[in-house]
Order: structure tokens, then sequence, then C-alpha cells
């Protein structure tokens, strides 16, 4: 078996952002006769990011809001691929980023279990094996074929949580979601949270709560401007990103 490892050399995510996406009615009539077609510009989102993560690496990532934090998860997850550069990853990724993303409105809860297991690499046996404990553990079997989209928000976070905490991951990729979820659910999903940290290969979480990432992680990087402006122990980075980074 392969150990996990990521290896970012050179990475760059560009996304393109328009100047005037709704032009006015002369805007588009000019267009028609000069043929223009709309403003854009490429923004970088991340930008020479040079990075190799080995395995019992615990990194929080640091950084203000749009300094690339969560944009650098979403590419290791595979959901932004590199624009420039490349990237490396071995083992099976778990992304714990924006719950409730990737869930189908129109399907039931049992259907988007075995939907978001497949996504995780399950196959439907693997899925059919938990079935009742992840139902169990969101507070869901009573609806399970009910259609998600008659369901609170509340409800469906913890569905997409308990279905991506079912697994045991090589990486675990964490973005704030310590915070996430009913007030009530919250103490039992730490606990599993903090489980699955133990027992993953590699962490790589965002958070602007100081006091986890200095509880969990035992490295840090800090993000300025799409960039790796810092990497070092959580102490030192937690000095650099408010010296430096806040002034």
């Amino acid at each position: 078996m392969l150990t996990p490892h990521i290896k970012a050399e050179n990475l760059g995510i560009q996304f393109r952002s328009y100047n005037n996406p709704e032009p006015t009615l002369r805007e588009s009539i000019l267009r028609l006769f000069h043929h223009n077609k709309a403003r854009c510009h490429t923004v970088d989102a991340l930008k020479g990011v040079n990075l190799e993560i080995c395995d019992s690496d615990r990194i929080g990532v640091i950084g203000k809001n749009g300094a690339g934090k969560s944009t650098l998860l979403r590419s290791i997850a595979g959901i932004y691929p590199p624009s420039t550069g490349s990237l490396e990853i071995t083992g099976n990724v778990i992304p714990l980023l924006e719950l409730g993303t990737g869930l189908e409105p129109a399907r039931t809860v049992k259907e988007n279990v075995f939907l978001n297991g497949a996504f995780l690499g399950m196959s439907k046996k693997d899925v059919e094996l938990i079935l009742i404990d992840i139902l169990d553990f969101a507070e869901l079997g009573e609806f399970e074929n009910e259609r998600l989209e008659n369901l609170s928000s509340g409800m469906k976070s913890r569905l997409s949580f308990s279905v991506a905490s079912a697994v045991s991951p090589d990486i675990l990729l964490l973005d704030e979601v310590f915070a996430a979820g009913d007030a009530s659910f919250v103490k039992k999903a730490r606990a599993r949270m903090l489980e699955m940290i133990e027992e993953t290969n590699i962490l790589l979480m965002v958070s602007h709560q100081e006091k986890i990432i200095r509880d969990v992680c035992n490295k840090a990087i800090v993000f300025n401007k799409g960039a790796i402006a810092y990497t070092g122990s959580v102490g030192d980075a937690f000095d650099y990103y408010k010296e430096e980074v806040i002034g």
C-alpha cells in the first residue's frame, strides 16, 4: 500500500472574472457592431504554490478571507483542476468542506446516502453495511424515504456530515466544519471529527479559530494573496500572520 502523500509544484488556479456580466442595452448593441465580447480578466486564486505534505502531517491553513485557503483544499479534493503546474495525490481524500453540497434535492435521504457514498469511493455493498449507522447518527432514520427538498438545511448538513464521516480517509480536508450544523448536533459531530483526525494519515484544516489549529495541528501554512507566505510550526506561523499579514 502506498504511503499517503500530497505534492504541488508551481500550482496555480485561475478564475475568469467578468467586468460587467449584465451589460446595459447600449453596451449590448455596441458589441454587436464591434464584435466585442464581454470584457473579462483572470484572477489568480492560487499562484506558484510549492508544497509537499507527508504521512502524519497535521497542517493548519491560515490566512485572511480570499487568501486562497479554501481554493487549495478544493483543488486537492479535485473540485478545481490546476490551471498551471501540477498536483500529485496518493491516498483517498475525504473533503468536509461545505456541508450539504453534492446532495440531490429531488432524491430521498436514502438515495442520497448511496449517491454520496459512491462519490467517496464506496461500493453499494459498503454503503448497505453502514446505512443504518449513517441514518442513526444523522438522526434521520424516520426520514429515509423523504425527499431531501422537504427537509431543513440543518438536516441536510447532518446527512452530509454523517456520510462523509463514515469513511476512514487517508487524507482529511476540513474547512470550518467545526462551526457547522445544528447546535444539538455539534457536540456529537466534534467527537467524531476528533476520531477522524486521530485516524487519518494527513490532515489539512482551514479555520479562523486559532485554538483549534493549535490543539490539532503540528505545522501551519500562511496564505496571502493566493501564495504561500510562510510555512513552519503552528506558533511561528501565527506570529508571522499577526505581525506580517495583519500588521
